[in-house]
């Protein structure tokens, strides 16, 4: 259902100072609620919710220590398939996550520590990408 005045009931309007465009909600209150569906991110949206990819993911934990996650895939390295939206949102669970969203994954996926590549791309080298997140 499309958002309305009267739905969702309870919704209200965010005055944030910041925000990304991403999807869909994986952890939401401590519980995995992975909305995919609802947020019409089906397969057709390229996101391909229930097929291993490399995936990238954003969360915070009780104690409001980000969590940033990326997982390679496309076996760039032997055996790696990666996860489906349903194994990061449970493998960012288990690291202690009350709150996760899924950020741009396969191609895009890339995490870069100090300038270095922590996983293999899966397009074999790091490519452009419109949104980033980064911590210094």
């Amino acid at each position: 259902q499309m958002p309305s005045a009267t739905f969702p009931a309870g919704a209200k309007i965010w005055s944030a100072q910041t925000a990304i465009g991403a999807g869909p909600v994986l952890i939401k209150s401590g519980q995995i609620k992975n909305t995919f569906v609802e947020e019409l991110f089906d397969a057709d949206s390229g996101v391909q919710p229930e097929i291993n990819a490399p995936r990238t993911g954003i969360g915070v934990t009780a104690d409001n220590k980000m969590i940033f996650f990326v997982c390679e895939g496309r076996n760039m390295t032997a055996g790696v398939p990666g996860l489906t939206l349903a194994d990061e949102a449970q493998a960012l669970l288990d690291l202690g996550c009350i709150e996760a969203l899924n950020l741009d994954g396969g191609g895009s996926s890339c995490l870069l520590i100090n300038g270095h590549e922590t996983i293999k791309p899966s397009d074999g080298k790091q490519r452009s990408v419109v949104t980033g997140v980064a911590l210094q």
